[in-house]
């Protein structure tokens, strides 16, 4: 599925496509109200990253001569595209406490946030020290899932990985 061409309003989509994978984890784990809780908070974590990318989308598109290198990292888009949609259509009754948290790791160490930051500095704007400011930075959720994992994951290389994230 391609996604907009615009890159901040793909990597936007892409978001909303890593918030509905948690809040499918979300419902997944009802009958545990802390994991269910934390699986709900990253979903509407996502969300607000979708948010801000448009904000900057809006930045860049109120001035003229600011613009967002579109090639930055179409390839990578595409295939967490592919990986979440993966993840997305997988029937969700069969996974597990520990392969949530295997999927999470994977999305949340997929290079994201580089990219992020590359997309925003090729706007040559000052916008991405106003946007480090907005909503839930990428470090404090890693910090929280990795808390999470300890918490709930029992996999010994699960928690490895979190622990390297």
């Amino acid at each position: 599925m391609p996604g907009p061409q615009d890159p901040l309003e793909r990597f936007s989509e892409i978001e909303k496509l890593v918030s509905r994978v948690y809040f499918r984890f979300s419902h997944l784990f009802l009958n545990d109200p802390e994991l269910r809780d934390f699986w709900w908070q990253m979903a509407k974590e996502e969300e607000e990253h979708s948010s801000i990318l448009l904000a900057c989308k809006a930045l860049v598109d109120s001035h003229e001569s600011a613009k967002v290198d579109p090639g930055i990292a179409q390839g990578k888009a595409e295939r967490i595209e592919e990986q979440l949609n993966a993840y997305l259509g997988r029937g969700t009754a069969s996974i597990t406490v520990d392969e949530a948290f295997r999927i999470a790791l994977d999305i949340e160490g997929s290079e994201l946030d580089a990219i992020y930051s590359r997309l925003v500095k090729s706007s040559e704007l000052e916008i991405g020290k106003t946007m480090e400011h907005v909503g839930v930075p990428a470090s404090v959720q890693r910090r929280k899932l990795a808390a999470a994992v300890r918490r709930f994951a029992t996999d010994p290389e699960v928690r490895a990985s979190a622990e390297a994230l």
